[in-house]
């Protein structure tokens, strides 16, 4: 796994396509319930720091979903039915960080309300871009390297 600062290290392109689809973007977050069945729901993540991070209310069923089981994925949203602009996707772990970190100070202070803080690590990313209606997928892995397209398994079609 790697921060945001890692990823953005290890393949730029990428993180600069994800960072234009997630940062201060309404995205949709995928945990798993205290059930094992998904839940879905919309978080605004931002990148400080070399974080990727969201926040919840402290006292939604999700903080203790994810002390529980800290797997998640983030799906940025679609501009428009036709895919223009792409798709991105972060798989990965959440860890709890202070409300007191320069990154989180401000949401702290500015809610009405308790929340809780993650930073998101990046397990995996993938974009989506789309060429003559085919999708065009590029993955990086933490530990590996990105496959592009052009590369033997950089391009994959459905």
């Amino acid at each position: 796994m790697a921060t945001w600062a890692e990823f953005e290290i290890a393949e730029p392109e990428l993180a600069a396509f994800g960072r234009e689809r997630l940062d201060g973007t309404v995205c949709f977050q995928a945990t798993l319930r205290l059930d094992g069945s998904p839940r879905v729901h919309p978080v605004e993540p931002w990148i400080a720091t070399g974080l990727l991070l969201v926040r919840f209310r402290a006292r939604s069923p999700k903080v203790r979903e994810v002390a529980r089981d800290a797997r998640f994925s983030l799906h940025s949203p679609m501009d428009n039915p036709e895919g223009i602009g792409g798709e991105f996707l972060v798989n990965g772990w959440m860890e709890q960080v202070s409300p007191d970190l320069p990154a989180t100070r401000r949401f702290a202070e500015e809610a009405p309300y308790p929340l809780a803080f993650y930073a998101i690590s990046v397990e995996e990313a993938v974009s989506t871009t789309y060429e003559e209606d085919d999708p065009v997928y590029r993955r990086w892995r933490a530990g590996a390297q990105a496959t592009r397209p052009g590369d033997p398994s950089g391009v994959e079609n459905s």
